[in-house]
Protein backbone atom coordinates (compact mmCIF):
# COMPACT_ATOMS: atom_id res chain seq x y z
CA UNK A 1 0.00 0.00 0.00
CA UNK A 2 1.12 3.48 -0.50
CA UNK A 3 1.63 6.09 2.05
CA UNK A 4 -2.21 7.45 0.64
CA UNK A 5 -3.91 4.61 0.38
CA UNK A 6 -2.93 3.32 4.14
CA UNK A 7 -5.17 2.97 6.38
CA UNK A 8 -4.84 5.11 9.63
CA UNK A 9 -4.72 3.07 13.00
CA UNK A 10 -6.16 5.46 15.71
CA UNK A 11 -5.84 3.33 19.52
CA UNK A 12 -8.78 2.37 21.36
CA UNK A 13 -9.01 4.73 24.16
CA UNK A 14 -10.90 4.33 27.72
CA UNK A 15 -10.92 6.88 30.70
CA UNK A 16 -9.55 6.02 33.70
CA UNK A 17 -12.56 4.60 35.71
CA UNK A 18 -12.52 1.94 32.54
CA UNK A 19 -8.43 1.44 32.72
CA UNK A 20 -9.08 0.91 36.68
CA UNK A 21 -11.19 -1.42 35.92
CA UNK A 22 -9.75 -3.67 33.69
CA UNK A 23 -6.35 -3.39 35.78
CA UNK A 24 -8.68 -4.57 38.77
CA UNK A 25 -7.47 -0.90 40.67
CA UNK A 26 -9.03 1.55 41.90
CA UNK A 27 -8.92 5.22 39.89
CA UNK A 28 -7.02 6.61 42.51
CA UNK A 29 -4.28 4.24 42.12
CA UNK A 30 -3.89 5.36 38.28
CA UNK A 31 -4.00 8.91 39.38
CA UNK A 32 -1.20 8.49 41.88
CA UNK A 33 1.38 6.37 39.53
CA UNK A 34 0.56 9.13 36.93
CA UNK A 35 1.74 11.67 39.96
CA UNK A 36 4.55 9.33 40.31
CA UNK A 37 5.51 8.61 36.66
CA UNK A 38 5.06 4.90 36.83
CA UNK A 39 2.18 2.50 35.86
CA UNK A 40 0.95 2.39 31.73
CA UNK A 41 1.65 5.15 29.65
CA UNK A 42 -1.31 7.77 29.56
CA UNK A 43 -2.47 10.20 26.46
CA UNK A 44 -3.73 13.52 27.61
CA UNK A 45 -6.45 15.70 25.54
CA UNK A 46 -7.43 18.84 26.61
CA UNK A 47 -7.27 18.35 30.35
CA UNK A 48 -8.42 14.40 29.85
CA UNK A 49 -6.94 11.80 30.80
CA UNK A 50 -6.97 8.53 28.40
CA UNK A 51 -5.49 5.66 28.11
CA UNK A 52 -4.82 2.93 25.07
CA UNK A 53 -6.11 -0.05 25.82
CA UNK A 54 -3.23 -1.87 24.10
CA UNK A 55 -0.88 -0.27 26.27
CA UNK A 56 -2.73 -1.44 29.04
CA UNK A 57 -2.48 -5.26 27.62
CA UNK A 58 1.31 -4.56 27.35
CA UNK A 59 1.65 -3.22 30.78
CA UNK A 60 -0.37 -6.60 32.20
CA UNK A 61 2.11 -8.92 29.49
CA UNK A 62 5.41 -6.71 31.14
CA UNK A 63 4.22 -7.31 34.54
CA UNK A 64 3.19 -10.88 34.78
CA UNK A 65 5.30 -12.93 36.71
CA UNK A 66 5.75 -16.87 35.96
CA UNK A 67 6.43 -19.58 39.34
CA UNK A 68 10.03 -20.38 39.02
CA UNK A 69 10.70 -24.25 39.24
CA UNK A 70 12.79 -23.58 42.47
CA UNK A 71 10.12 -21.56 44.05
CA UNK A 72 7.59 -24.28 43.29
CA UNK A 73 10.22 -26.84 45.16
CA UNK A 74 10.26 -25.14 48.38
Amino acid sequence: MSPKTQAIHFPQLVDTEEAARLLARPPSTLKRWRYENVGPDWIEIEGRVMYDVAVLLEYVKRNTRFVSVRAARR
